[in-house]
């Protein structure tokens, strides 16, 4: 795919090959195999379709994808609407009988581009809108697990902003208090779902069968996170944040709180990191 400075990012594969070892440890059904398997392939699409995209970036066109994105992980809210799902979580976008779990879909990717708007003094004030509004609809869902990982990672967004001689201003600063607002927020409310052994409690599992399979399963989430810190010193530097994300996100699943993304099933988490490195990989020669 990649024959440069990105070619690390192949050892990405790991945590999503230690997936489908996770799902032949807890004897899944044949079904959820070829749900996975298909998301790897789209989400491979994906990447390609990054790496190898061409032209230059229109004015206006980060901030529209980011609104579109950020609006789609509000649009679960709408089932609250209905009446049908009231005091239950409303974190899915329903796709005809497939559910996508909204915040492991968009969120690696709304980092991405509010990373790249906090680079752009004219864009700054909507990355900040755009941050905020992500965040909200999190805590209205709630997902508290998604809200804390991006809280976690909102410094990293912001210093990734400050170049040599130049800050990123005062405002992308301002919008850590609200953000910690909304996460303790979040945190203070009941979710009423029950871990899944291959989707939280993957960590679990793993060393329910055997030391080896646990200590491999972790070893596949570290090498996830080093290879998406060492891609962002070479020329990605969103992607620290993104590492730091996806660390969170492992953390509470040690404690069966949230999925492990890409270790356990999920078509979102694998679909949102195709689309997340997808568009590192055509934005990091356009800005």
């Amino acid at each position: 795919m990649m024959a440069d400075r990105a070619s690390g990012l192949w050892f990405s594969i790991a945590p999503l090959l230690a997936g489908f070892a996770v799902l032949a440890l807890a004897g899944v059904a044949p079904q959820l195999y070829l749900v996975q398997a298909g998301s790897l392939l789209l989400a491979a699409l994906l990447i390609w379709l990054g790496a190898r995209s061409e032209g230059d970036v229109m004015p206006g066109t980060l901030q529209a994808l980011a609104c579109l994105l950020v609006l789609l992980l509000g649009a679960p809210l709408l089932a609250e609407l209905t009446g049908l799902t009231a005091d239950a979580p409303q974190r899915w976008l329903q796709l005809g009988t497939l559910q996508l779990y909204s915040g492991g879909l968009l969120l690696p990717a709304i980092l991405v581009l509010v990373a790249v708007l906090f680079q752009q003094p004219q864009s700054r004030a909507a990355a900040c809108g755009i941050l905020l509004a992500g965040a909200l609809f999190l805590a209205l869902q709630p997902d508290a697990a998604q809200l804390l990982a991006l809280t976690i990672a909102f410094p990293l967004l912001y210093l990734q902003a400050c170049r040599p001689g130049v800050s990123a201003g005062w405002l992308p600063l301002g919008c850590f208090v609200p953000l910690l607002a909304l996460c303790y927020w979040a945190l203070q409310q009941q979710d009423g779902l029950q871990s899944v052994p291959y989707v939280e409690g993957v960590f679990a599992l793993a060393f329910s069968v055997a030391w080896w399979s646990g200590a491999l399963v972790i070893g596949a989430a570290v090498l996830l996170l080093l290879v998406l810190y060492r891609q962002s010193l070479l020329d990605q530097p969103w992607l620290a944040a993104v590492a730091v994300y996806y660390a969170v996100l492992y953390g509470g699943s040690v404690a069966g709180a949230t999925p492990a993304p890409l270790l356990g099933y999920g078509a979102a988490p694998v679909l949102g990191f195709g689309l997340m490195l997808g568009l590192s990989l055509w934005l990091r020669q356009r800005v």
